[in-house]
């Protein structure tokens, strides 16, 4: 078989262009990966530093939540007991299940109460709506076509 003279020209002078751009492009490479591999380093020092950082605080602050957590516990056995001694003190003037009654009626109208002051104090703005967002077009298709009447 023969080949026209043609064919072989590209491939040689392919091989050449590589033979030429080979140890730059060997070098740009190890450039690239030695890049990389610092910002990795860098990322990963400075995710290690955080998650140090995060540990200490949270062996410095453990003993505080412990004592609000047993404070918030502590506090809501003690209104549900404000609560009990309100319906026994006052079973002594009407029957136990009206006083329990009257009791729970004042605690949802306090609760009410609460939260209208809540909605009352929330800050004014604009309303939460859907915005309906234009669809671009394609340029394909703002484009008319010159024999188009």
């Amino acid at each position: 078989m023969t080949s026209t003279p043609g064919a072989e020209r590209p491939d040689r002078s392919r091989s050449f262009f590589d033979r030429l751009t080979e140890p730059f492009a060997d070098k740009a490479r190890e450039k690239i990966e030695q890049v990389e591999d610092h910002v990795r380093d860098a990322l990963q020092a400075e995710i290690n530093a955080v998650a140090i950082s995060v540990r200490a605080r949270a062996v410095e602050v453990r003993p505080s939540a412990i004592a609000f957590g047993v404070a918030a516990l502590v506090t809501f056995f003690g209104l549900a007991l404000f609560v009990t001694a309100a319906v026994l003190g006052l079973s002594h003037a009407v029957e136990p299940w009206l006083a329990a009654l009257i009791v729970g009626v004042a605690l949802v109208l306090i609760g009410a109460g609460a939260a209208a002051w809540g909605r009352r104090h929330l800050p004014s703005g604009p309303p939460l709506s859907i915005v309906r967002v234009q669809e671009p077009t394609h340029p394909a298709e703002e484009h008319v076509h010159p024999w188009e009447d």
